[in-house]
């Protein structure tokens, strides 16, 4: 397999991103509606209240990616109150960020946005960067649900990037 580009990159890590997804709506299915919605201290608090955040944050950026305005910041957001629904939209959200770099159309990887952070301070932002930031944000919310789940006695399993399935390596 030759070095990969921004767009191998990119179709790798949502590619791992999806699976991860997987892997985690799997086990908090198991855990059931009560342990998923109880306030756990996490900085949402409950697990339910942080897979909403994550896909929240998830249409925000694919929002920007797209040329759009996502509006006002509201990072309680409930996305969806039942978990099928939820689920529903996580997986519609990941074919969404694995189609991203895999179509004909790229030429929004060149493109900036000028966007406010959150002191107020204005930069210019690479999409490609904003691109990234999905996958960052995604891994640090997971952690912390993964760090609830163990506490209950639950093996999250593997998390490593090379061990992905359907790696082209």
């Amino acid at each position: 397999m030759p070095l990969m580009d921004f767009n191998a990159c990119g179709q790798e890590l949502a590619r791992y991103n999806s699976w991860q997804n997987r892997v985690l709506f799997d086990l908090c299915d198991q855990i059931g509606d009560e342990a998923r919605r109880l306030d756990r201290g996490m900085f949402f608090g409950s697990i339910h209240a942080t897979l909403n955040h994550i896909l929240y944050i998830d249409h925000r950026i694919l929002t920007l990616l797209n040329g759009g305005n996502p509006g006002a910041f509201t990072p309680k957001i409930v996305m969806a109150d039942d978990f099928a629904d939820l689920r529903r939209q996580r997986v519609q959200t990941d074919a969404k960020l694995e189609n991203l770099t895999s179509g004909d159309d790229l030429a929004w990887q060149d493109n900036i946005r000028t966007l406010a952070d959150v002191t107020g301070k204005v930069r210019d932002v690479p999409l490609q960067v904003l691109f990234l930031q999905i996958f960052n944000h995604q891994t640090h919310h997971r952690s912390q649900i993964t760090s609830e789940l163990h506490k209950m006695g639950v093996d999250y399993g593997i998390t490593d990037i090379p061990l992905t399935p359907n790696m082209p390596f």
